[in-house]
Protein backbone atom coordinates (compact mmCIF):
# COMPACT_ATOMS: atom_id res chain seq x y z
CA UNK A 1 0.00 0.00 0.00
CA UNK A 2 2.73 2.47 0.91
CA UNK A 3 4.22 2.18 -2.58
CA UNK A 4 1.05 3.34 -4.32
CA UNK A 5 1.06 6.75 -5.95
CA UNK A 6 -1.03 9.40 -4.23
CA UNK A 7 -3.55 9.18 -7.04
CA UNK A 8 -3.79 5.38 -6.79
CA UNK A 9 -3.96 5.41 -3.00
CA UNK A 10 -6.84 7.88 -3.00
CA UNK A 11 -8.54 5.92 -5.78
CA UNK A 12 -8.33 2.70 -3.73
CA UNK A 13 -9.54 4.55 -0.66
CA UNK A 14 -12.48 5.86 -2.69
CA UNK A 15 -13.44 2.41 -3.94
CA UNK A 16 -15.42 -0.38 -2.27
CA UNK A 17 -12.17 -2.17 -1.42
CA UNK A 18 -11.73 -2.56 2.34
CA UNK A 19 -8.06 -1.59 2.28
CA UNK A 20 -6.65 0.93 2.47
CA UNK A 21 -9.21 2.19 4.95
CA UNK A 22 -9.30 4.48 7.94
CA UNK A 23 -6.18 2.95 9.46
CA UNK A 24 -4.06 3.36 6.34
CA UNK A 25 -5.31 6.92 5.85
CA UNK A 26 -4.50 7.68 9.47
CA UNK A 27 -0.92 6.45 9.15
CA UNK A 28 -0.44 8.42 5.95
CA UNK A 29 -1.72 11.61 7.58
CA UNK A 30 0.61 10.97 10.52
CA UNK A 31 3.60 10.68 8.19
CA UNK A 32 2.61 13.96 6.54
CA UNK A 33 2.32 15.62 9.94
CA UNK A 34 5.86 14.73 10.99
CA UNK A 35 7.15 15.61 7.52
CA UNK A 36 5.76 19.13 7.84
CA UNK A 37 7.61 19.56 11.12
CA UNK A 38 10.79 18.26 9.54
CA UNK A 39 10.43 20.64 6.61
CA UNK A 40 10.18 23.57 9.02
CA UNK A 41 13.28 22.31 10.85
CA UNK A 42 15.21 21.87 7.61
CA UNK A 43 14.33 25.40 6.52
CA UNK A 44 15.40 26.80 9.90
CA UNK A 45 18.78 25.06 10.20
CA UNK A 46 21.46 27.50 9.12
CA UNK A 47 19.44 30.62 9.90
CA UNK A 48 21.55 32.94 12.07
CA UNK A 49 18.62 33.94 14.27
CA UNK A 50 18.06 30.30 15.27
CA UNK A 51 21.66 29.09 15.37
CA UNK A 52 21.41 28.16 19.06
CA UNK A 53 18.90 25.45 18.10
CA UNK A 54 20.97 23.88 15.31
CA UNK A 55 22.18 20.86 17.24
CA UNK A 56 18.75 20.06 18.64
CA UNK A 57 17.04 20.57 15.28
CA UNK A 58 19.44 18.12 13.69
CA UNK A 59 18.60 15.56 16.39
CA UNK A 60 14.89 16.13 15.83
CA UNK A 61 15.31 15.62 12.10
CA UNK A 62 16.87 12.21 12.65
CA UNK A 63 14.02 11.07 14.89
CA UNK A 64 11.40 12.65 12.61
CA UNK A 65 12.66 10.58 9.69
CA UNK A 66 12.41 7.42 11.78
CA UNK A 67 8.83 8.28 12.72
CA UNK A 68 7.92 9.13 9.12
CA UNK A 69 9.12 5.74 7.94
CA UNK A 70 7.50 3.92 10.87
CA UNK A 71 4.12 5.48 10.11
CA UNK A 72 4.41 4.48 6.47
CA UNK A 73 5.20 0.91 7.54
CA UNK A 74 2.02 0.95 9.60
CA UNK A 75 -0.07 1.46 6.46
CA UNK A 76 0.84 -2.05 5.38
CA UNK A 77 0.68 -3.47 8.90
CA UNK A 78 -2.84 -2.10 9.29
CA UNK A 79 -3.91 -3.65 5.98
CA UNK A 80 -2.46 -6.99 7.06
CA UNK A 81 -4.30 -6.84 10.40
CA UNK A 82 -7.60 -6.15 8.69
CA UNK A 83 -6.94 -9.01 6.29
CA UNK A 84 -6.51 -11.41 9.19
CA UNK A 85 -9.85 -10.37 10.68
CA UNK A 86 -11.60 -10.71 7.34
CA UNK A 87 -10.23 -14.23 6.87
CA UNK A 88 -11.03 -15.24 10.46
CA UNK A 89 -14.71 -14.32 10.15
CA UNK A 90 -15.04 -16.30 6.93
CA UNK A 91 -13.85 -19.57 8.47
CA UNK A 92 -16.35 -22.41 8.56
CA UNK A 93 -16.93 -23.63 11.17
CA UNK A 94 -16.49 -20.45 13.21
CA UNK A 95 -13.28 -20.46 15.27
CA UNK A 96 -13.42 -18.00 18.18
CA UNK A 97 -9.74 -18.43 19.02
CA UNK A 98 -8.66 -17.50 15.51
CA UNK A 99 -11.02 -14.51 15.56
CA UNK A 100 -9.61 -13.30 18.88
CA UNK A 101 -6.03 -13.50 17.61
CA UNK A 102 -7.03 -11.65 14.44
CA UNK A 103 -8.71 -8.87 16.41
CA UNK A 104 -5.56 -8.38 18.49
CA UNK A 105 -3.56 -8.23 15.25
CA UNK A 106 -5.95 -5.61 13.88
CA UNK A 107 -5.91 -3.49 17.05
CA UNK A 108 -2.12 -3.46 17.31
CA UNK A 109 -1.21 -1.27 14.28
CA UNK A 110 -3.51 1.64 15.28
CA UNK A 111 -2.20 1.40 18.84
CA UNK A 112 1.32 1.64 17.45
CA UNK A 113 0.18 4.63 15.37
CA UNK A 114 -0.99 6.33 18.56
CA UNK A 115 2.38 5.74 20.20
CA UNK A 116 4.24 7.14 17.19
CA UNK A 117 1.90 10.12 16.93
CA UNK A 118 2.35 10.94 20.60
CA UNK A 119 6.04 11.40 19.86
CA UNK A 120 5.28 13.34 16.68
CA UNK A 121 3.17 15.77 18.71
CA UNK A 122 5.94 16.14 21.29
CA UNK A 123 8.45 16.95 18.52
CA UNK A 124 6.07 19.44 16.94
CA UNK A 125 5.63 21.13 20.30
CA UNK A 126 9.38 21.61 20.53
CA UNK A 127 9.58 22.78 16.92
CA UNK A 128 6.89 25.39 17.55
CA UNK A 129 9.46 27.36 19.57
CA UNK A 130 12.58 26.55 17.56
CA UNK A 131 11.63 27.16 13.94
CA UNK A 132 11.51 30.30 11.85
CA UNK A 133 8.31 32.32 11.99
CA UNK A 134 8.29 32.06 8.19
CA UNK A 135 7.60 28.31 8.38
CA UNK A 136 6.13 27.81 11.84
CA UNK A 137 2.64 27.69 10.31
CA UNK A 138 3.66 24.35 8.78
CA UNK A 139 4.38 23.08 12.29
CA UNK A 140 0.87 24.18 13.24
CA UNK A 141 -0.63 22.34 10.28
CA UNK A 142 1.39 19.29 11.29
CA UNK A 143 0.03 19.53 14.82
CA UNK A 144 -3.57 19.63 13.58
CA UNK A 145 -2.94 16.65 11.33
CA UNK A 146 -1.17 14.68 14.06
CA UNK A 147 -3.92 15.34 16.59
CA UNK A 148 -6.62 14.26 14.15
CA UNK A 149 -4.62 11.18 13.19
CA UNK A 150 -4.17 10.14 16.81
CA UNK A 151 -7.90 10.49 17.49
CA UNK A 152 -8.59 8.49 14.35
CA UNK A 153 -6.18 5.74 15.37
CA UNK A 154 -8.01 5.50 18.70
CA UNK A 155 -11.26 4.75 16.86
CA UNK A 156 -9.52 1.95 15.01
CA UNK A 157 -8.31 0.44 18.27
CA UNK A 158 -11.75 0.53 19.86
CA UNK A 159 -13.60 -0.89 16.85
CA UNK A 160 -11.55 -4.06 17.30
CA UNK A 161 -11.40 -4.32 21.09
CA UNK A 162 -15.19 -4.04 21.37
CA UNK A 163 -15.52 -7.21 19.31
CA UNK A 164 -13.19 -9.21 21.57
CA UNK A 165 -14.65 -11.90 23.81
CA UNK A 166 -11.50 -11.87 25.95
CA UNK A 167 -12.28 -8.79 28.03
CA UNK A 168 -8.94 -8.85 29.87
CA UNK A 169 -7.04 -8.51 26.61
CA UNK A 170 -9.47 -5.88 25.34
CA UNK A 171 -9.18 -3.82 28.53
CA UNK A 172 -5.38 -4.05 28.47
CA UNK A 173 -5.23 -2.72 24.91
CA UNK A 174 -7.84 -0.03 25.61
CA UNK A 175 -5.97 1.11 28.72
CA UNK A 176 -2.83 1.70 26.65
CA UNK A 177 -4.84 3.57 24.03
CA UNK A 178 -6.67 5.70 26.57
CA UNK A 179 -3.36 6.76 28.12
CA UNK A 180 -2.49 8.35 24.77
CA UNK A 181 -5.90 9.79 23.99
CA UNK A 182 -5.20 13.16 25.63
CA UNK A 183 -2.57 14.08 23.04
CA UNK A 184 -4.96 15.56 20.46
CA UNK A 185 -5.66 18.19 23.13
CA UNK A 186 -1.92 18.85 23.29
CA UNK A 187 -1.87 19.18 19.50
CA UNK A 188 -4.64 21.78 19.71
CA UNK A 189 -2.60 23.72 22.26
CA UNK A 190 0.37 23.74 19.88
CA UNK A 191 -1.85 25.06 17.10
CA UNK A 192 -3.19 27.85 19.31
CA UNK A 193 0.30 28.75 20.51
CA UNK A 194 1.52 29.04 16.92
CA UNK A 195 -1.55 31.02 15.88
CA UNK A 196 -0.93 33.49 18.69
CA UNK A 197 2.75 33.70 17.78
CA UNK A 198 1.81 34.63 14.22
CA UNK A 199 -0.79 37.17 15.28
CA UNK A 200 1.69 39.19 17.34
CA UNK A 201 4.22 39.46 14.53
Amino acid sequence: MRDLTLDKFSEELFSKNAVPGGGGATALVGSLAVSLGAMAANLTVGKEKYVEYTSRLEEILIRAEELRLRLLELIDEDAKGFGEVSKAYKLKPKDEEVIEKALVSAATPPLNMMEALKEVIELLDELSDKTSVLVVSDVGVGAKLAGSALSSAYLNVVVNTKLMKDKNTAESIEKKAESLHSYPGKADEIYEKILNRLKVQ
